[in-house]
């Protein structure tokens, strides 16, 4: 029996860990005392917020880094980081093809079934086509400045950067995949520059798969056009 299964029973273990901690966190802001104890972890090291151990420290896995900590009080402290009359739903205007969107581990493709949810990188795509047409070219450089700092960042400075980045996305009306950035942040000290590069190369990939979609949807048009030209042989 093959072993290429085992780190893919790990990940979807490790992935479906990590959407009950977002869940449960995303309850736990429905309370407004709870809500606040995790909005003051933004930005800060575990030893500075006490009052978060009793809602995250349950869900810390038994084998674990300082580092892997820090992603799960990060994590709450972002999702509680939010308007009290927001929703958890977000809308966005003008999403992408479903195919440009990295997929879940449960979810394939045509050809093979992605490792990844969807990224940061993908996420601040998202947050580009949320954009009204007349205003994304200034979102495209805004989101391609952050993503560019982002990437650069040690694990603590990626901390620091990415509630901004967080509260950006939410005024565009974009949710990240929580679970999917726990598990990146939890990986970024030995893995960084894997996961930027896959944060890039989401990001360029959404924004230039649409750009083709919409070069052939132009192409099919004129194409139609032609074939109904009043030019056009009809065989008589």
């Amino acid at each position: 029996m093959s072993h290429q299964s085992d780190p893919d029973q790990r990940r979807a273990r490790r992935r479906a860990h990590h959407e009950r901690f977002v869940l449960e966190i995303k309850t736990e802001c429905a309370k407004p005392g709870t809500r606040s104890k995790l909005r003051r972890g933004l930005g800060k090291d575990v030893d500075e917020v006490p009052s978060m151990h009793e809602i995250v420290a349950p869900w810390l896995p038994e084998h674990r880094s300082r580092e892997s900590e820090r992603a799960y009080y990060a994590v709450a402290s972002m999702i509680a980081d939010r308007p009290r009359h927001s929703s958890d739903s977000s809308s966005r205007d003008a999403e992408p093809p479903e195919s440009t969107v990295a997929r879940s581990e449960n979810e394939p493709d045509e050809k093979t079934a992605s490792p990844y949810g969807v990224s940061l990188g993908a996420t601040l795509a998202q947050a580009v086509f949320a954009a009204a047409p007349h205003e994304r070219e200034r979102r495209i450089a805004g989101t391609r400045r952050r993503l560019d700092i982002l990437v650069r960042q040690s694990t603590s400075g990626l901390h620091r950067y990415l509630p901004s980045s967080v509260r950006f996305l939410r005024q565009c009306e974009v949710e990240p995949d929580w679970a999917q950035l726990l598990t990146d942040l939890t990986f970024w000290p030995d893995y960084a520059g894997d996961i930027g590069r896959r944060w890039q190369q989401d990001y360029f990939r959404l924004l230039h798969k649409a750009d083709w979609d919409r070069a052939d949807r132009d192409d099919f048009a004129v194409s139609l056009r032609g074939a109904v030209s009043p030019d056009s042989p009809t065989g008589d």
